[in-house]
């Protein structure tokens, strides 16, 4: 078996064996798949201790400020972290789950996971100001500077205006042209998103035009699971730095925060601007 093979149908049975299935079918080796690489694309550059009692959903860093949401009925909570300054954190109410979030000009966006309710705060004093409504499972969140950008579980995700959180636009993510499903927490970043996919600990670049996986991040070395504590959750929680120019990847109830320095692929014809 050839290199390109080789990594292709390495990349086919991480995904899923219905995957897997079809890179044994097809014997030709397209864009997507010369692309696809594994733990070649990252370096670790740092890290920094985490709170380990936090069931990470989301997190955001914004001009040196950092947010993460923490999960579970009863327990879930959003946090804001400026230097300088003492954390600032607020419970949900116990019948609500926390999900993903990001950062929109002065609004922060959580989700919740079955309640079907979108919460929007001050960004800054945490101060809720108001709640929108969405029918299904809200699981992972970022935005392109002007759409807010949701997962449910499944394979698709969904473009929602950051006005009314009605659908805007939809893609679905896609490997060699076979649906993948499970993406979670989410990160965009110019013309790509980050999105790991649930229990597993790998993260999909994926054309966020296209839909179409670009890329496979295996991070299984990055804290493998022989060296997990006990009650160490899975990867959850991606947040690009511009600042250094870097990633920050952790997990739920994951004891630290890991800093890398990733080798993404371009997208052809973003404005200069484009965060």
């Amino acid at each position: 078996m050839h290199g390109n093979q080789r990594i292709a149908l390495l990349l086919a049975l991480l995904l899923c064996p219905v995957l897997a299935a079809c890179a044994e079918k097809n014997q030709n080796t397209t864009k997507t798949e010369s692309a696809a690489s594994t733990e070649s694309n990252w370096q670790q550059v740092g890290s920094s201790p985490h709170q380990p009692a936090a069931f990470t959903q989301g997190l955001v860093i914004r001009d040196g400020v950092w947010w993460e949401s923490s999960g579970l009925y009863g327990q879930s909570y959003i946090q804001r972290r400026a230097p300088g300054q003492a954390p600032r954190q607020i419970q949900l109410p116990k019948s609500l789950f926390a999900e993903g979030i990001t950062v929109l000009g002065d609004s922060l966006y959580l989700l919740t996971w079955r309640a079907g309710q979108l919460l929007i705060f001050d960004a800054n004093t945490l101060q809720q100001k108001k709640t929108l409504r969405y029918q299904g499972e809200g699981w992972g969140l970022t935005d392109n500077g002007h759409q807010l950008i949701m997962s449910n579980g499944s394979a698709e995700l969904l473009f929602r205006s950051a006005e009314d959180f009605s659908i805007e636009r939809r893609i679905t993510a896609r490997w060699q042209g076979h649906a993948v499903n499970g993406l979670n927490e989410l990160e965009y970043h110019k013309g790509l998103i980050l999105a790991n996919r649930w229990t597993k600990d790998y993260v999909l670049v994926i054309s966020a035009e296209t839909g179409d996986v670009l890329q496979v991040l295996d991070f299984r070395s990055l804290y493998p699971r022989q060296q997990r504590r006990p009650h160490d959750d899975v990867l959850n929680g991606i947040a690009y730095d511009p600042d250094s120019d870097s990633w920050w990847f952790t997990g739920k109830f994951w004891p630290l925060m890991y800093q890398l320095k990733l080798d993404l692929p371009e997208i052809v014809g973003l404005p200069h601007n484009s965060r």
